[in-house]
């Protein structure tokens, strides 16, 4: 992970220094940006440098958060080619990354919005894109108008075709708006100000204006994702004495006053932007150059100095983690593995049947038990499957092993954005699994309904039951787990007799969206 980091931070300081030379090159082909290109350089560059900063705080290596960086940087070289579309080989990359950046763009916003869950309509509208992509990349080779029409095609039909699919999972994209609403109406505001500020003060002379819509819609898109992922911050000392909104004052009043000798003394904005540019490859240089050092001098989590360094701080939750995962690895080798190899060992001394069939039977359950908890401890919902199929292929794998009939009955659409899929996913695995092996259930139904931002599930049972104060006695620790993480979500659990024999348990809780893109990132 820690080399994984480092590349990539390499990648963007080499990224950052190509943008220089190519900016350097077509200085001195004398070929500058005008004044009137002053905010759509303003634009890309923010784009360049928010991929940097997601990056640099990417210490997890989170593929979410290194996919959007990479597609920020995409658009970034896309918009900078496209202002020197007057020479060849600009004009010619800038006009073939349209529709892989359009292609892109779209598929990185569904993956976020869903949360790279599945959905239905989910394969038809990822080939459909994908397929107007290349065809408008092929065109490209044939000839200029052929592009321009298989690119126009690949936009509206790519829209209608995402429309329809937000139409069909419109309940999903109302409680996403409705949990993030506070954050999408801040974006806007951030967005369109300074634009409507910008179009008041030039809107007289067109040129300034030109191809300003495209900036729009990725601005707002990415701005708002952007919020969403870094509402979320570390619990730590700041390095840095001054808030992040004092910290931008100053940032803003320093580039004003740049700008402002830069006009006074008729400096190039070429080399205004270089300058800027050549900053931020000084920055990047000195967090590579941080972040080596504090992996190569241990640090002490107690000491409060310490923690001060984001990277000191990252570094050691990533420490942690890795110990819990060493520490389970370690139970399976030092303890489950070593059984196994005794057993197998015994089953090569063993020369009675019925002690060689013992061994083996209890080898089979050990290989089942070992499986059963490492599914329990982290269980895996397939990303090709929805929800449902997901609960669905789990039921019937119980259904087969125990001979059991266990239906599911829920919505084909129905969501829960995370962490509530997961957890839901493994209370329907206990509570399923309980009713198999402790009450001899024959027959189960698992009913689980998602409306209006509310999760109720319900699990009956025709077993033998147990009495109240069996469970009050914590003999079922299954249970008391599923009631303390129930509460602790601001829901309730009931357990109550089921006429002529059996169980129903009954699970309600609201599912809050407001913190559920922290479950998705750090995951």
């Amino acid at each position: 992970m820690k080399n994984a980091y480092f590349s990539r931070q390499i990648f963007f300081v080499f990224n950052q220094f190509a943008i220089i030379c190519y900016l350097g090159y077509m200085a001195v082909q004398n070929d500058y940006i005008g004044q009137n290109f002053l905010i759509h350089f303003l634009l890309l560059s923010l784009l360049i440098f928010d991929a940097e900063y997601i990056s640099y705080k990417n210490v997890k290596n989170n593929k979410t958060l290194n996919h959007f960086a990479l597609l920020l940087l995409l658009l970034g070289w896309q918009f900078l080619l496209y202002l020197f579309d007057f020479r060849p080989l600009s004009d010619t990359v800038s006009t073939v990354l349209l529709p892989v950046c359009f292609y892109q763009s779209i598929y990185f916003v569904q993956v976020f919005l869903f949360q790279e869950s599945a959905y239905r309509g989910q394969k038809t509208l990822l080939a459909f894109l994908k397929a107007t992509c290349i065809m408008a990349v092929l065109c490209f080779f044939l000839s200029d108008r052929a592009f321009f029409a298989a690119y126009q095609i690949q936009v509206l039909f790519s829209t209608v075709a995402l429309i329809v699919a937000g139409i069909i999972q419109r309940k999903r994209i109302a409680f996403v708006a409705k949990s993030q609403r506070k954050w999408l109406l801040f974006s806007g505001v951030l967005v369109f100000l300074p634009l409507i500020c910008y179009i008041t003060a030039f809107h007289k002379n067109a040129a300034y204006l030109e191809n300003l819509g495209s900036y729009i819609p990725v601005m707002l898109t990415f701005v708002t994702i952007h919020n969403i992922v870094f509402q979320y911050r570390p619990q730590q000392a700041q390095f840095l004495a001054l808030p992040g909104g004092n910290l931008a004052l100053l940032a803003f009043v320093g580039l004003a006053g740049f700008f402002g000798i830069a006009y006074l003394f008729k400096i190039p904005l070429m080399a205004i932007f270089m300058g800027i540019h050549i900053a931020m490859l000084l920055v990047l240089i000195f967090n590579v150059l941080l972040y080596v050092r504090v992996c190569s001098h241990p640090t002490d989590y107690n000491n409060a100095a310490d923690r001060q360094h984001f990277y000191a701080y990252s570094l050691e939750q990533i420490k942690r983690e890795e110990k819990l995962r060493k520490d389970f690895s370690n139970y399976l080798h030092d303890d489950i593995l070593q059984d196994l190899l005794s057993i197998k060992n015994m089953i090569r001394k063993a020369e009675q049947p019925e002690v060689k069939q013992l061994l083996l039977d209890t080898l089979t359950e050990l290989n089942s038990s070992i499986r059963f908890q490492m599914q329990s401890y982290h269980p895996t919902l397939i990303k090709s499957l929805t929800l449902k199929e997901n609960i669905q292929s789990l039921l019937d794998s119980l259904s087969d092993n125990h001979s059991a009939a266990i239906r599911l009955d829920c919505d084909a659409d129905i969501f829960l954005v995370e962490p509530y899929n997961m957890l839901v996913y493994r209370m329907i695995k206990e509570l399923t699994t309980n009713a198999l092996k402790h009450a001899g259930a024959t027959v189960i139904c698992v009913l689980l309904i998602q409306e209006n931002g509310h999760i109720t599930l319900k699990v009956t049972d025709n077993g033998k039951g147990f009495k109240p104060y069996t469970y009050q006695a914590g003999t079922h620790q299954g249970l008391s787990s599923i009631r303390e993480q129930v509460s602790l979500l601001n829901g309730t659990m009931n357990i109550h007799p089921t006429a002529g024999g059996g169980t129903t348990i009954t699970i309600s809780m609201p599912m809050n969206g407001g913190d559920s893109y922290e479950s998705f990132i750090s995951r």
